[in-house]
C-alpha cells in the first residue's frame, strides 16, 4: 500500500497573486524578488482562458520571512518595446544603477 502526504508551502512569499520565473537580487542589506506577474487572460486580453502577464511586481525583505509588496513596477503599456496585446512579459530580472 501506498502513502500520499500533500505538503504545503509554510512561508509563500506571495500570497495575493499568480507568479512565476522569478529573479533574485541582493542590494545593499535587502533581497528583492523580481517574479512575473500571471492574471487570468479576460476579453480582449491574450487568449481566453490563459494566463497573460502585463506587468511586473517587485517584493522585498531584510530577513526573508517579512515581504514588501513594492506594487507595479512597469507594464507593457509603459514600455515601448513591447506589443500592446501581447501580455507576455515574463522570466523578469533587474541591475541595480546609481545604488
Amino acid at each position: 500500500m501506498t502513502s500520499v502526504t500533500q505538503i504545503f508551502a509554510q512561508n509563500p512569499i506571495i500570497r495575493n497573486q499568480y507568479s512565476a520565473d522569478p529573479s533574485v537580487r541582493v542590494f545593499g542589506d535587502k533581497v528583492y524578488l523580481f517574479p512575473s506577474h500571471d492574471i487570468l487572460a479576460k476579453e480582449g486580453k491574450g487568449r481566453i482562458g490563459w494566463f497573460c502577464m502585463e506587468d511586473y511586481h517587485v517584493f522585498s525583505s531584510t530577513n526573508l520571512t517579512d515581504w514588501t509588496d513594492h506594487g507595479m513596477i512597469v507594464s507593457q503599456t509603459a514600455t515601448p518595446w513591447t506589443k500592446p496585446d501581447a501580455y507576455s512579459m515574463w522570466a523578469p530580472d533587474c541591475i541595480e544603477r546609481n545604488g
